[in-house]
C-alpha cells in the first residue's frame, strides 16, 4: 500500500490534519496505524455490498401474492441502502432502470445506476436484470461493461440468462481502485439447475482466471451477488480452483434469504486484494423490528450482505483493467452506433460446434486463437484432449484442453 509517513509536522499543519480527519464521515474515518499486534492499519474504511431486490419494479404476481411496491416502499429501500453505509451495491432482480433510479434518488442525489441489458422474459415486459448502485460522492466509476462474450448455451443447456456485469471504481478518499463483478447464477434445486450453475461458474471462473494470469491486470477483484448456492458446493470449488480467489465467510452462519438457512448471496475476493477485510462479512437480516411479511413487502425476500474495505491508496498504480469490446459497454447509450443491446444467444442445436465452424479459444494465459475446427471438440472433462484449429493464415494450431478458459462461437 502507498503510505507516506511524516514524523516531523509543524503544529499548525497537524491541527489542520486533525480537523480534516474529524470531518470525515464514520464510514470514511481513518483507521489507527499499526503499532503492535492486534492494532489496525492506517487507511480509510468503506463498504460495498450485494442485495437481491426480488422483482424490483416488476408488474405481476411474482412475490407470493404480495401487493406491488409503492413509491413509499422505494423510498424505504433507498433509505435502507444509506443505512447500510455502502458506497457500491451490487443488485439483482431489477425489472427496469426507471424503478432503480427512484431507489437511487431516495438514497441521495449523488447515487447513480449501472444496469445490465440481459435477464428479460418472453412476455416482453418482465426482467431480472443485474447491475450496480453507487454513490458518486464517494467513488468514481472508471468503466462498466457486460460480459457478453460468455456463451449463452453450453452442453445443450441455456445459461447466463442474467449476464454478469463488471465495473471499476476508485474510492475518492483513499485513492484505491478495484473491479467488481456481479452475478445471478441459475436458481432452483433440480439437477438441471445445478448443472447450469456449474456451467456458469466454470465459464466465469475461466474468464476471471485470464485476469489472474495477466501480469498487467489490477488484481483487486471482488465477485459478489446471488450465487443460489452455499459454501462447499460446486460454484465455490470452481471459483477457488486456481487458488487466486476465495469466498469471504461470516463469523457465524446466517441466512441471506428468508426461505432457508443456507446463505446463497456470496462475496468472493482475489487473494491478492489486501483491501477487503476478510472477517467483515455481515448480513442485515434482523427485519428492523418489522414482521417477516411486512419486511418482504417493502424490501425483498433476500437480505443485504455487506463487507468492508480498507483503502490505503493505489498499491498497484501501474496495473490496468482489461476492457471488454466497445459493444459491451454500459450504459448501452455509450456503445458504437448500430451495436446490439444484448449479446448473441447460441441457439439449441449449434452446440457442440461442427467441424468447419469458426471459433475463438481463450486460454488461462490470456492468449486467443481464432480459426475453423479441424476435428470434433474433445469432451469438456477431457483434460488430455486438444482443440485443433486452422487459422486464417492456413496454419494448424492445437490448444490443450487443460489450458482452455473459454471457447466462443464466432459469427
Amino acid at each position: 500500500m502507498n503510505r507516506a509517513l511524516f514524523p516531523f509536522v509543524p503544529a499548525a499543519l497537524a491541527a489542520v490534519a486533525s480537523f480534516a480527519f474529524a470531518c470525515l464521515t464514520p464510514a470514511q474515518a481513518p483507521i489507527s496505524p499499526e503499532a503492535g499486534p492486534g492494532q489496525k492499519r492506517l487507511g480509510v474504511e468503506f463498504k460495498i455490498g450485494t442485495w437481491n431486490l426480488e422483482f424490483l419494479g416488476a408488474d405481476g404476481n411474482y412475490r407470493n401474492n404480495l401487493p406491488l411496491r409503492t413509491d413509499a416502499d422505494l423510498q424505504a429501500i433507498g433509505k435502507k441502502i444509506t443505512e447500510l453505509g455502502v458506497c457500491v451495491l451490487a443488485v439483482q432482480e431489477v425489472n427496469d432502470e426507471a424503478t432503480l433510479r427512484k431507489v437511487a434518488a431516495a438514497a441521495a442525489p449523488s447515487w447513480e445506476v449501472v444496469l445490465g441489458t440481459s435477464g428479460g422474459w418472453d412476455d416482453g415486459k418482465t426482467a431480472q436484470r443485474i447491475g450496480f448502485l453507487y454513490d458518486r460522492a464517494v467513488v468514481d466509476l472508471l468503466f462498466a461493461e457486460e460480459l457478453l462474450a460468455l456463451p449463452r448455451e453450453q452442453e445443450g443447456l441455456p445459461i447466463f440468462h442474467r449476464v454478469p456485469v463488471t465495473a471499476g471504481f476508485r474510492h475518492r478518499a483513499s485513492g484505491c481502485d478495484f473491479r467488481v463483478v456481479t452475478v445471478h447464477l441459475k436458481a432452483g434445486q433440480k439437477a438441471e439447475d445445478a448443472s447450469k450453475r456449474r456451467l456458469e461458474a466454470t465459464l466465469l471462473s475461466g474468464w476471471l482466471e485470464t485476469l489472474h494470469k495477466d501480469a498487467a491486470e489490477d488484481q483487486d477483484i471482488v465477485l459478489l451477488g446471488d450465487f443460489n448456492s452455499t459454501f462447499g458446493t460446486e460454484p465455490e470449488q470452481l471459483f477457488e480452483r486456481s487458488g487466486a480467489m476465495a469466498y469471504v465467510e461470516p463469523k457465524a452462519p446466517m441466512p441471506t434469504i428468508m426461505h432457508f438457512a443456507d446463505p446463497i448471496d456470496q462475496v468472493v475476493v482475489t487473494t491478492a486484494c489486501r483491501e477487503l477485510v476478510r472477517d467483515s462479512f455481515a448480513v442485515d437480516g434482523d427485519f428492523d423490528g418489522m414482521s417477516k411479511e411486512a419486511w418482504r413487502q417493502t424490501y425483498s425476500d433476500h437480505f443485504p450482505v455487506v463487507v468492508k474495505l480498507l483503502g490505503q491508496g493505489d498499491d498497484d498504480a501501474a496495473a490496468t483493467f482489461r476492457r471488454e469490446p466497445a459493444e459491451h459497454v454500459l450504459p448501452p447509450s455509450k456503445r458504437p452506433p448500430g451495436a446490439p443491446v444484448t449479446g448473441p444467444i447460441v441457439r439449441r442445436g449449434t452446440w457442440p460446434p461442427r467441424i468447419g465452424t469458426t471459433v475463438t479459444v481463450f486460454t488461462i494465459r490470456s492468449e486467443q486463437f481464432r480459426g475453423e475446427l479441424v476435428q470434433e471438440l474433445p469432451a469438456a472433462n477431457d483434460q488430455n484432449g486438444w482443440i485443433v484449429l486452422r487459422t486464417e493464415r492456413g496454419e494448424t494450431t492445437a490448444v490443450p484442453m487443460h489450458q482452455v478458459a473459454q471457447l466462443q462461437l464466432t459469427r
